[in-house]
């Protein structure tokens, strides 16, 4: 998909999704577009670049999702729910995924099953940068004995007492009667390179300036992200053109990473420092399996994210600078497809599976994070979707790029 076809499915889904429900997105990357009134909605797919999307405003089940009624919501799955009258559409993910991404530094994430999580709710977490909590012992599952062990998301949501969305936790310690859990708890977009501490919030007592500065060091994360990306295509000889794209988007950061400071500063807040700890080159298939995460998946919901932003943000220079920043983050998206087709072509049938199975668990993830989250006192300002539209919106890009 080029960045003019994302450009343009972004903005219809934002301007078919506020103030009313999304009734339709067009397909990803020239597939067809329709409405289904009846409450039956899907997608299918015609190879790589012809898949077709449709949805119902009346219901209909998303990809393993089931059809909300009146104030009803979707029903657990691995898709969307379609949403009733009055009723959000998002879908559950399945338990058992660890981790924030599925990869970091090209490995997978942590599996495993969960413990007895009924009274394990943590005390209110009310900093910007998540925390660590003390639960029992009983809260974390048997084998999640070692110190640094991912934890599955829905252990992560039962245990954290987060102001915003739980993204994820790890065990730091066990004594056999008490564990302590670091949670994380954070925006659900953008790309983030290997090593990153991801404990960037949405929401804290900091209020909209809290909001920019973690928004400014995550964008001064990506430039990291796309100079490795660039110096990695390079070495594998990839296509000069790809090269020259990852180039200019780390400048593009640095430039959204100095807008969304000023903003952080224009309400009170200041961005805090980044340090990326830069690693040996990567395998063809850990790059695949990072960027189909963190492009792919994350990147691609930033991209919508902003383009929200752009058009409805309340406050005019919040308005103005995103306006720049989703133009920039529209193409960094259309970037990331393009090197998973490159990325593609070098890998074996068992990688390529692999890269699948991450992509897919990160779609979980993020559904279950955005569909968890609670209202944040800014959404009107900053220009964010209510959480039952964020679904909304998750659910269709799920059904147009990610099915």
């Amino acid at each position: 998909m080029n960045e003019q076809q994302l450009g343009r499915l972004l903005r219809r889904m934002v301007v078919l999704s506020a103030p009313l429900p999304l009734a339709l997105l067009g397909a990803a990357c020239g597939g067809s577009s329709m409405v289904d009134p009846g409450g039956e909605a899907g997608a299918s797919a015609g190879g790589k670049d012809n898949g077709s999307a449709g949805a119902s405003p009346n219901g209909g089940a998303g990809e393993g999702g089931a059809g909300a009624g009146a104030g009803g919501a979707g029903a657990s799955g691995a898709g969307a729910g379609g949403a009733g009258t009055g009723g959000s559409g998002a879908g559950g993910a399945s338990a058992g995924m660890g981790g924030v991404g599925a990869v970091a530094g090209g490995g997978s994430a942590g599996m495993g099953a969960g413990g007895d999580t009924s009274g394990c709710k943590s005390a209110p977490l009310l900093g910007c940068s998540g925390g660590e909590v003390v639960v029992p012992n009983s809260c974390v599952a048997a084998a999640a004995a070692q110190p640094g062990t991912v934890l599955p998301l829905d252990t992560c949501q039962a245990i954290c007492n987060a102001m915003f969305v739980v993204v994820g936790c790890s065990l730091s310690s066990s004594d056999g009667t008490s564990a302590t859990v670091q949670c994380m708890t954070g925006c659900p977009a953008g790309r983030r390179p290997a090593g990153f501490g991801d404990d960037t919030v949405c929401d804290s007592a900091d209020g909209l300036g809290g909001y920019f500065a973690e928004m400014a060091r995550l964008e001064a994360a990506a430039v990291d992200a796309f100079r490795i990306m660039r110096d990695e295509l390079r070495a594998k000889r990839a296509p000069k053109k790809l090269v020259r794209a990852a180039a200019r988007a780390a400048k593009d950061e640095i430039r959204h990473a100095r807008a969304t400071g000023a903003l952080a500063r224009r309400f009170g807040s200041s961005p805090r420092a980044t340090a990326i700890p830069r690693g040996a080159l990567r395998s063809v298939e850990a790059m695949a399996l990072e960027n189909a995460v963190e492009g792919c998946v994350r990147e691609t919901y930033g991209a919508l994210l902003a383009t929200r932003q752009a058009e409805l943000a309340r406050d005019p220079v919040v308005r103005a600078a995103m306006m720049r920043i989703a133009r920039d983050e529209t193409r960094h998206a259309s970037l990331s497809w393009r090197v998973a087709r490159w990325l593609e072509t070098r890998l074996d049938p068992e990688a390529k599976r692999n890269v699948e199975r991450a992509k897919q668990a990160a779609v979980r993830e993020l559904m279950t994070s955005v569909a968890s989250g609670g209202s944040v006192s800014f959404a009107v300002d900053a220009g964010l979707p209510a959480p039952a539209e964020g679904s909304l919106l998750l659910g269709k890009m799920k059904q147009a790029l990610w099915s």
